[in-house]
């Protein structure tokens, strides 16, 4: 089906040409900590300092021009009273879906991180310094992750009990 044939697309955008303003949507969504924050703002409002407790790793001034981005494309709304974010309708929606993508890469992660594991043993360290060297790589990788937290599947793999706070599709989870 085509963008023009989608009935949840009646005003015919299309992500996939440079000057329509989906492109700048999906680009200020599908970054690291906009998708994050999204999710973490599910369970309701809140306050700048609990964002940046439930979105481990985000600086403050990061956690700020996010914030910024996302109330900008009217995502997300300030209660300047209370001191509170939190999602508008549409935010909301994508903070929704952002759940199944984040079920989906736990689902895929299993199968990698199992292959990865059958491979490992079926190739054999005697040892054991393939094993450690990996695990040292692991740690060093999820450490030096470029700025939009690109890392390598074993750096994820080796970090990924270390998390402050998961999302599942139940909701985001502390």
């Amino acid at each position: 089906m085509t963008s023009s044939e989608n009935p949840k697309n009646p005003h015919h955008f299309n992500v996939f040409a440079a000057a329509c303003p989906s492109r700048k949507l999906l680009n200020d969504v599908t970054r690291r900590w906009s998708i994050l924050v999204l999710a973490a703002l599910l369970d309701g409002s809140l306050r700048f300092g609990q964002i940046r407790d439930r979105v481990d790793g985000i600086s403050d001034r990061m956690l700020s021009a996010t914030l910024g981005a996302l109330a900008e494309d009217r995502l997300i709304v300030k209660d300047d009273a209370a001191g509170t974010y939190a999602l508008t309708e549409p935010g909301r929606q994508i903070a929704r879906q952002s759940l199944e993508l984040f079920d989906s890469l736990y689902l895929a992660l299993d199968e990698i991180v199992n292959g990865q594991q059958a491979g490992d043993d079926a190739a054999g360290s005697s040892d054991g310094v393939a094993d450690s060297e990996s695990a040292a790589g692991a740690d060093g990788a999820a450490d030096s992750a470029d700025s939009e937290g690109v890392a390598g599947v074993a750096g994820v793999a080796g970090v990924a009990g270390s998390s402050a706070g998961t999302a599942t599709s139940a909701g985001v989870v502390s």
